[in-house]
């Protein structure tokens, strides 16, 4: 009873400091730059979709289709959307409702840090760690630079996959110790998670570290048996998880994602010192970054200070199996690191660089609770030294561009050598992990003020930054009811109407858009659809010179209209180059935006619906989704074709009438379908996975497979109780 109130002190204090450090974290962060949490591709994916997600779910809806976004509009093929992860569903509801456009990536930094924080509690508890020291350990963990920079503000996806792929860790490693039912359900939940958040590197990262766990284990005499029971609950999760990559493996004949293997520029690979030197929190290297290459005043490989000191000043047995193991996930993680920039499916190589500074703390922290201190004058001059030279190495690399970091690098030699004086040299040494977790928590605290008073932010210096406001007026002279298409280009730091948006900022305002944004693509709306990068920042010349050519088969009908464009939006000053094929499309110059620099045209035809043409024009729509749309076909001697401005995904099917309806891809693009003679009533085209009738059946097998085994684990303990009582 004593053992378990304990367990409960430490896990309510554990859960308390988290959600303190995420606090601390996201108002320190929004204090030095006000929109930290969202940025980039927040801004230019994530809202617009979140809040037609939201609209879906409130709906009662399952978002697999976005219709109001047409560029990534099918979410079983945008994984990276992860539309069944939980933190996106509830963000996307805060979308849906919110008028802030923060309010999502505040969200998400507060659930994420929390997480984070937590699981390096946890993890350094399943180490053995002391509850002080693990407590300091997730504060560290919860500050990673690139987590915090690069995931939390710009790549909301990247930050959920990685904050969900430590809860796995986490509930792996408490499995390791005891395997207990609620920890093999805390495992397949978090591996399930995580599997759905569509993150590679997250999975990747998890599965190489459990990888490394379980041969260090086998290496040291586990019985095989109990090491692969270990891993069923990650193995159930998998089978649960096909669903969520079925539709994109038999999709991929659409997709028009870049694959390859090549370093070309070696763009976002970290170099061996940004990682060696893991203990400082103010040392930045060249790199090649977004914006080519130049000085990165983010601390890439920072994990911890106290490396340096564990490092020097504390003995541990190298036969110790945890040292083994840190050494070898260290090595594993920081080859994953060292891959070329591109490599397959996979991109950029510093998105591997946080599970190397996770286990750099992990070690760090170990060593210091488990390992005897030590101190000689060597010792302490090697420390000093180091401790110089890279204060000098930092000072003459930053002085020119950025003479501030000096005083910073300064600040950390001045708190490494504070912490050795107060842990090390002192006469009465302070024992940091028996002292006040709150006094230590003060140490990551200040590393964070240091981090922030370099970079407030990877906006502006790095990266693009939009103040959105929370409503758009719509131009009055424009015809809004249809798709808008926007050719503009890159949008202004503060735009105020729609032909100053991009990519799929359209969807938060809620205005049907031809445009959105998508790493994925579709082979096939690629070709009349060109644009910049996964952004999807249309080119106009090329576009618009496609859209206006005339459909074949089809008397007097531009790609324009069966796109369903009411409206669309080019630079004035590229308006004679580009305007000229508008004319025969139908459309003509409406209006100029607000600084004279955006030309916005209009058709005077309308399209309420995504239904652009038919052959027959009493075909109404008498309802639509997301997902699908009724139509009331009326009685005809002739076959009719429809054409919808509808991405065409297999999946999409015919329900209603009597007659076969043929459903296919208008174009190989755009959905259409073909209604034989003389077959009239209601017809609904509706979307579902197609792979879905074959694999919706894995996640049952997987429960029944967990049941199984939480059945066995139980038996197992009873057993265990009666030979104890004997």
């Amino acid at each position: 009873m004593q053992k378990t109130d304990k367990i409960l002190k430490n896990g309510t204090i554990a859960v308390l400091y988290s959600v303190l450090v995420s606090v601390f974290v996201v108002a320190l962060c929004e204090i030095r730059f006000k929109s930290f949490f969202t940025l980039d591709d927040s801004y230019n994916e994530y809202l617009g979709f979140m809040r037609q997600y939201g609209q879906s779910w409130l709906s009662g809806e399952i978002p697999f289709i976005t219709k109001n976004i047409m560029i990534g509009g099918n979410a079983m093929v945008e994984l990276q959307r992860a539309i069944f992860a939980p933190q996106n569903i509830l963000a996307s509801l805060i979308a849906a409702k919110s008028a802030n456009p923060l309010a999502p990536g505040l969200f998400y930094a507060f659930i994420n840090i929390f997480l984070s924080c937590l699981s390096g509690y946890s993890i350094g508890k399943s180490f053995g760690i002391s509850r002080n020291l693990s407590l300091v350990l997730g504060f560290f963990i919860a500050i990673n630079p690139i987590f915090l920079y690069q995931y939390a503000g710009p790549w909301w996806n990247a930050a959920n996959g990685h904050t969900w792929s430590l809860v796995a860790i986490a509930t792996f490693c408490l499995l390791r110790q005891s395997m207990t039912a609620w920890r093999v359900v805390a495992n397949f939940l978090a591996t399930l998670i995580l599997l759905s958040s569509g993150w590679p590197h997250g999975i990747i990262g998890y599965f190489v570290i459990v990888g490394c766990i379980s041969l260090v284990d086998l290496r040291y005499g586990e019985a095989f048996n109990l090491v692969v029971k270990r891993c069923l609950p990650l193995v159930l999760a998998g089978i649960a998880a096909i669903p969520v990559y079925s539709e994109f493996i038999v999709l991929s004949g659409l997709v028009n994602r870049s694959s390859g293997w090549n370093n070309a520029g070696n763009f976002m690979v970290p170099s061996v010192t940004q990682l060696l030197l893991t203990f400082s929190p103010t040392y930045f290297e060249f790199m090649n970054y977004f914006g080519g290459f130049k000085s990165f005043f983010v601390p890439v490989g920072f994990s911890t200070v106290f490396f340096l000191l564990a490092l020097f000043f504390y003995r541990v047995s190298f036969l110790d199996k945890n040292i083994v193991l840190f050494a070898v996930i260290l090595a594993a993680t920081l080859c994953l690191s060292m891959l070329p920039s591109q490599t397959g499916m996979l991109r950029w190589p510093i998105r591997f660089v946080p599970y190397f500074s996770v286990f750099a703390s992990v070690a760090t922290f170990y060593v210091m609770s488990r390992g005897e201190k030590v101190n000689s004058l060597v010792r302490k001059n090697g420390f000093l030294s180091i401790v110089l030279v890279l204060f000098v190495v930092s000072a003459f690399r930053n002085i020119f561009e950025r003479p501030k970091v000096v005083l910073l690098e300064a600040g950390t030699s001045l708190l490494l050598v504070g912490l050795w004086f107060l842990c090390v040299e002192k006469r009465k040494p302070v024992d940091i992990a028996t002292s006040s977790w709150v006094k230590a928590a003060t140490v990551p605290a200040f590393c964070l003020a240091l981090m922030l008073a370099c970079m407030p932010s990877l906006g502006k210096v790095y990266l693009p930054v939009h103040t959105l406001p929370s409503h758009m007026a719509l131009p009055e002279n424009v015809n809004w009811d249809g798709n808008f298409a926007s050719f503009t280009g890159w949008a202004p730091e503060e735009p105020v109407e729609p032909g100053e948006l991009q990519s799929a900022l359209f969807g938060y305002y809620d205005i049907r858009s031809i445009n959105g944004s998508s790493p994925n693509g579709h082979k096939y709306l690629d070709q009349v659809l060109a644009y910049y990068s996964s952004h999807a920042v249309l080119q106009p010349e090329e576009s618009m010179a496609n859209l206006s050519q005339a459909v074949p088969g089809l008397e007097n009908v531009c790609w324009f209209n069966l796109f369903g464009v009411s409206s669309l939006a080019i630079r004035a000053d590229i308006q004679e180059d580009v305007g000229s094929g508008l004319e025969g499309c139908g459309y003509h110059p409406a209006q100029l935006s607000h600084d004279q620099s955006v030309l916005y045209y209009s058709s005077e035809q309308h399209y309420p619906t995504t239904l652009t043409y038919t052959t027959n024009p009493n075909v109404k729509v008498a309802r639509e989704t997301n997902d699908s749309v009724t139509l009331t076909v009326p009685e005809h001697t002739d076959p009719l074709k429809l054409v919808f401005s509808r991405v065409w995904w297999p999946g999409y099917v015919a329900h209603g009438l009597t007659c076969p309806v043929t459903i296919h891809g208008f174009g190989t693009m755009l959905l259409g379908a073909d209604i034989p003679a003389g077959c009239s009533g209601e017809l609904k085209v509706s979307y579902f996975p197609v792979t879905w009738a074959y694999t919706l059946y894995c996640p049952v097998l997987a429960v029944i497979g967990l049941g199984l085994l939480l059945l066995q684990i139980r038996r197992n303990q009873k057993l265990r109780r009666i030979l104890e009582d004997l």
